[in-house]
């Protein structure tokens, strides 16, 4: 259990620290960031009120804690390769950034969104291993991933009017060969 919650705040962590290097956005996003941060807040919260008593489950056994785990840590791996392929690109909110430039390489040869994949990959790890927040987590940020996907396609259609159209035949959105 503690190392799973572990792992996320070292991710957090990794992720504020990066955060300090990026290029400036080119408009400031303060509900987007405000929004992210109330669904984390929320998923942590509503596992202790009675009516959701029902998502804090213990692992059924040690071999299913263990592929949360491993799922965990691959989605997790993912995302943090997926961070480095972006460099200074990188933005905690759906924003054009100065001297944007767009990246397909990496993860991104794969799918579009590679930080919402891991994202989601751990996030379901973490549910299938511990339950409790993390159900709501999943929930929660897997919703904002959907719409985030939707608001990066325009974004990076304005941005890159004559790149982004072949690199959308050419890759899927969140699950390589499928979506």
């Amino acid at each position: 259990m503690w190392f799973i919650y572990a792992a996320w705040i070292l991710l957090i962590v990794y992720l504020t620290v990066q955060a300090t290097v990026v290029k400036r956005d080119t408009e400031p996003h303060l509900l987007q960031s405000f929004g992210l941060m109330l669904a984390m807040i929320a998923a942590f919260l509503l596992p202790s009120l009675p009516f959701f008593a029902f998502v804090n489950f213990a692992p059924v056994n040690g071999m299913v804690s263990s592929v949360g785990m491993l799922m965990t840590v691959a989605g997790m791996l993912f995302l943090v390769w997926a961070r480095q392929s972006l460099g200074r690109n990188w933005s905690q909110t759906v924003s054009a950034k100065q001297g944007h430039e767009l990246v397909t390489s990496g993860p991104y040869r794969y799918v579009r969104h590679p930080m919402y994949t891991g994202g989601l990959l751990a996030g379901i790890g973490s549910a299938v291993a511990l339950g409790g927040p993390f159900v709501f987590l999943l929930i929660l940020l897997g919703a904002i991933f959907v719409w985030r996907v939707g608001a990066e396609v325009r974004l990076m259609a304005r941005q890159f009017p004559d790149e982004f159209p072949t690199y959308v035949e050419r890759t899927k959105a969140l699950i390589p060969f499928v979506w």
